[in-house]
């Protein structure tokens, strides 16, 4: 088995529990029926399909074949072991958004933006430096920063009806 395929299934295992225990406790959560709330906005909706959806992957995780043979490694192919600095920077930006930024700092919108367009430059600022392309990854970073946040502002208030800070 390649070194790829020797955390899959453990942390396949670990994925589908989680998602399991969230898709549980979002079912346990107060459906609010009783004063009138729309059905597409109870509580536990969103984070209940995200613990499937997490679960669904956990299975596909736990089930799937490595890629390559024994020995056979593909082009920028790392084994799937994930390096220390981006584990700790999206560590770091996660925590700072959830803390820093929602409810506290900015617009969500703005925070979400900043969010995004920082997670894409810094995860991608070394490919980009390298092959001469930091203006284009700017550029598509702050695109893609401002189409997201307006994205996910939309959905959440206007479908979800979700009041964001």
């Amino acid at each position: 088995m390649s070194v790829r395929g020797t955390h899959d299934r453990p942390f396949g295992l670990f994925w589908l529990a989680l998602g399991l225990a969230i898709a549980f406790e979002s079912w346990r959560m107060p459906r609010l029926e009783e004063q009138g709330i729309n059905p597409y906005t109870i509580p536990g909706l969103v984070p209940g399909l995200l613990g499937l959806i997490l679960g669904i992957f956990g299975v596909v995780l736990f089930f799937r074949r490595a890629p390559m043979a024994e020995g056979v490694a593909l082009e920028g192919d790392d084994g799937g072991v994930a390096e220390p600095w981006r584990v700790a920077l999206a560590f770091l930006l996660c925590v700072g958004f959830g803390v820093g930024a929602l409810g506290h700092g900015p617009p969500f919108w703005l925070g979400a933006g900043l969010f995004l367009f920082l997670a894409i430059i810094l995860f991608e600022y070394p490919d980009h430096k390298a092959a001469g392309t930091l203006r284009y990854g700017i550029i598509r970073a702050a695109l893609v920063g401002a189409i997201g946040a307006a994205a996910i502002t939309f959905i959440f208030q206007e479908i979800f009806l979700v009041r964001l800070p």
